[in-house]
């Protein structure tokens, strides 16, 4: 898989420190960051994306401080830029939350390239924590984004940023009802693991079927373990102890949250087919976790039920 850095001219393995990063202080106004304000900006693209004036670039780089953020710097003068903005809305917008974008055009808007030191287009960025640095330059390939952002995604993870923002609206005039558990929701964004889980865990009481409060609840739970792992330790020991049911268990959990649930499933199915003692227990319980995280419907928990089984029997 690629990297961040065989994209960008210079892209640093994490955000950059105080001496190397972009000074954006001075562009637009020290608001508190909400999705709202951001919702009332440019026209929003995709439910997590938006196109920016100076006032939502700040919130956008504020909320940065949450998760990540993706900013382009383009136009539809640029060769395939249009393509290029409907590959990064899909890709975000699939993230459902733990991702955001920002479209900035150096035309009309020259201070952010500037604030950027933008050298060409289209230029895309990474923004954490209020750091900025170059993803990519040049024409990438949807699927290199969603590799990209998979990246991302355990670079923030190491950063202790693994939680969900609400969508900034929905586009193109669609209506969707608010989720029943937005404060829940809103729980987990917040770190409050402990919180959200009881919210969820309530709604169950009242109504044991209720699906999307169990998904919750099995997410919060995830979110909540992976939150203080160091990424880089938990690979290299999963990697270094393949016996060790716990090394295992938190890998398959940090992919989980990067998106590779495929791997993560498989991985643990062939712990399960190797080992018969409590550990194979462990694996399995583990297993059906994040089968409760995905979503008891997905094609991809189907498939490993079937692998699951055959491992077992």
């Amino acid at each position: 898989m690629s990297t961040p850095s065989e994209h960008a001219q210079q892209a640093p393995a994490q955000p950059a420190d105080a001496r190397g990063a972009v000074d954006l202080s001075n562009l637009g106004s020290a608001a508190q960051a909400a999705p709202a304000a951001l919702a009332e900006g440019g026209p929003v693209l995709g439910a997590w994306s938006v196109d920016l004036d100076e006032a939502t670039f700040q919130d956008l780089v504020q909320i940065s401080g949450r998760v990540p953020v993706v900013l382009a710097v383009t136009n539809d003068r640029v060769q395939g830029g249009d393509e290029l903005r409907a590959a990064l809305v899909s890709a975000v917008d699939a993230e459902q939350g733990r991702v955001v974008l920002g479209f900035a055009d150096p035309d009309t808007q020259p201070r952010i390239a500037q604030a950027l030191q933008v050298q060409q287009m289209p230029t895309v960025f990474a923004v954490l924590g209020g750091r900025p640095m170059p993803l990519f330059a040049g024409p990438v390939d949807g699927t290199q984004i969603q590799a990209l952002l998979q990246e991302l995604l355990q670079v923030a993870l190491q950063q202790g940023m693994a939680g969900t923002v609400p969508p900034f609206s929905h586009p193109e005039g669609t209506t969707v009802p608010p989720s029943r558990f937005a404060q829940a929701e809103e729980l987990v964004a917040q770190g409050a693991y402990a919180e959200a889980e009881a919210l969820y865990e309530e709604a169950l009481k009242q109504n044991p079927g209720d699906d999307d409060a169990a998904v919750g609840l099995h997410r919060a739970r995830l979110l909540e373990r992976v939150a203080g792992m160091d990424a880089q330790a938990v690979r290299t020991a999963a990697a270094s102890q393949p016996d060790a049911v716990q090394a295992q268990l938190d890998v398959a959990d940090l992919d989980v949250v990067g998106g590779h649930v495929e791997d993560a499933f498989l991985r643990l199915v062939r712990f399960i087919a190797s080992h018969v003692d409590e550990d194979r227990e462990a694996a399995r319980s583990h297993l059906v976790e994040l089968f409760g995280v995905v979503g008891q419907r997905d094609p991809r928990v189907v498939s490993a039920r079937g692998r699951l089984a055959a491992a077992l029997f």
